[in-house]
């Protein structure tokens, strides 16, 4: 089962199939995903990119600290031509996809091949929503979530939602290397 390990979030986007979480600051989203990545397992992963992109030390930390040594199975897209394909060679299983816009092109190629796997899919992308979103396939996603660097931490910016309107969640960036708590405080209020 997908989870981002924030309560509050996963409240928000629990009866979405496919939910995508962008940034513009790589380190950021880059240890965000790998700790949903180690929540989540036994769970499903595809990288779209050359080189790097995954750090497995990095997931078996996550997965001590969350106390989840299940598998995580991941196969690596080089070519854009190739999105699709390994897409849809991952079955019916909960899928996260790494930066599956990464090449910016065969666009309709991969979001077919992310609607067809009919179950729930988390897509991490490196852009910058707001000024290419049109182009690659926002009205794919039934949530999607920005993630802000922030003074004090960073923030979720709920920038499209089935069940919520915009609403930001602040938080600490302490909160991404440890488990939150699910009193939810505040927040519980304003959805």
């Amino acid at each position: 089962m997908l989870t981002t390990g924030f309560p509050f979030l996963d409240e928000i986007i629990k009866r979405d199939d496919i939910v995508e979480f962008f940034s513009t600051d790589y380190d950021l989203l880059r240890i965000f995903y790998h700790r949903v990545i180690a929540i989540s397992a036994p769970v499903y992963v595809v990288v779209v990119s050359e080189r790097g992109g995954l750090d497995p030390y990095l997931i078996g930390r996550f997965q001590n600290v969350f106390d989840n040594h299940a598998e995580v199975y991941i196969r690596r897209a080089f070519k854009a031509e190739d999105v699709p394909i390994t897409i849809d060679s991952m079955g019916d299983n909960d899928l996260i996809v790494i930066d599956p816009y990464h090449h910016r092109k065969n666009y309709t190629k991969i979001v077919s091949s992310l609607r067809k796997v009919r179950s729930r899919k988390f897509l991490f992308s490196f852009m910058d929503r707001e000024r290419e979103g049109s182009i690659f396939g926002s009205h794919t996603s039934h949530s999607m979530i920005k993630l802000v660097k922030s003074a004090r931490g960073f923030k979720f910016v709920i920038a499209k939602s089935v069940t919520s309107r915009e609403i930001e969640i602040p938080s600490y960036l302490l909160d991404l290397y440890s488990k939150v708590s699910d009193d939810g405080g505040l927040l519980k209020y304003m959805v």
